[in-house]
């Protein structure tokens, strides 16, 4: 991990040396109020700090600890870079977001009671995981500090205050999500009681929001694609044609040759027969492939698949 990363439960007094003088770091740090009473003051706010409290000290913020008298208080700190994150993937994406919007509160991060308690297992999972330097330490640090954003950015009063992060996915979103796993998955069976498992529109929202989308219903979508991956195995391979039907997902070889038929004007046996090797000898032909259905589009990937 190059990110700098660090995590320790400290006991205050007498807590980490000069915590009491103003300092600054070239990291953010995380605080969490386990035990006792005691107090932060950072970029000119003073604040209490109580069990369950939780601040966020951005990098480059001038701060210190607050030690009453007689008065005793234990902390997690976790101190972390940004750059533990990258910005290209989305979940880390929705990391920083999370990180920027707990900048912007200046010090104590708003929290639920239940949040306050949602989030302790976490530090106590992050303590032991690195204490222990177990195998793919690295990889669970990241993924429990992950868990911990995202449990402060699902949060009621973290998500009611200041700016909106983290947005759910919208509907185009989903709908993207659905074309890739038809992309990835057509050889399955895939109905649309299996996509809306993991789509959570309501049936008749659904086939609105696909056809608007794509222009095509999930059906036809999926039987296009179906179609341009048995045409290519049937020019470039010698497998049965069964088998193409099989591996391609459908679930007959009949239904398959009726679909073929009325896409192409030929059976499967006949447009192999007609055009097998062409497309893979790399030789030119003047006569060209009949065009389908899905092959008469200009693009058969609508641009929405770009536009994330």
């Amino acid at each position: 991990m190059d990110a700098y990363f660090h995590l320790s439960l400290n006991h205050n007094p007498p807590g980490c040396r000069n915590a009491d003088s103003p300092h600054v770091h070239d990291y953010h740090q995380l605080l969490y109020c386990t035990f006792g009473e005691g107090g932060q003051c950072a970029d000119g706010w003073k604040f209490a700090m109580r069990p369950g409290d939780m601040f966020f000290i951005p990098a480059g913020t001038e701060h210190r600890s607050l030690f009453p008298p007689d008065r005793k208080f234990d902390c997690y700190v976790l101190d972390f870079q940004s750059h533990l994150f990258t910005p290209a993937l989305p979940g880390d994406k929705e990391a920083l977001d999370v990180v920027e919007k707990m900048a912007w509160f200046r010090g104590k991060v708003p929290l639920s009671a239940a949040g306050q308690q949602h989030v302790r297992p976490t530090f106590d999972e992050l303590l032991v995981e690195f204490q222990r330097k177990d195998l793919a330490y690295h990889a669970v640090l990241k993924m429990l500090t992950l868990r911990l954003l995202i449990s402060i950015a699902r949060d009621e009063d973290f998500h009611g205050q200041g700016r909106p992060t983290c947005p759910p996915p919208s509907h185009e979103q989903m709908i993207c999500e659905v074309v890739d796993y038809l992309d990835a998955s057509y050889m399955k069976a895939i109905t649309v009681d299996s996509v809306l498992e993991f789509c959570p529109l309501s049936r008749s929202h659904f086939h609105a929001i696909f056809k608007q989308t794509t222009g095509k219903t999930l059906i036809e979508y999926l039987t296009d694609i179906r179609l341009k991956k048995a045409k290519e195995q049937l020019v470039g391979t010698n497998a049965a044609i069964a088998d193409i039907a099989a591996h391609t997902g459908f679930s007959s070889s009949s239904y398959f040759g009726q679909l073929f038929r009325s896409d192409t004007g030929l059976s499967p046996g006949d447009y192999r027969k007609r055009f097998a090797g062409r497309e893979c000898s790399g030789k030119p032909t003047k006569e060209r492939l009949p065009l389908g259905r899905h092959d008469r589009a200009a693009d058969p990937f609508p641009p929405f698949r770009r536009a994330r």
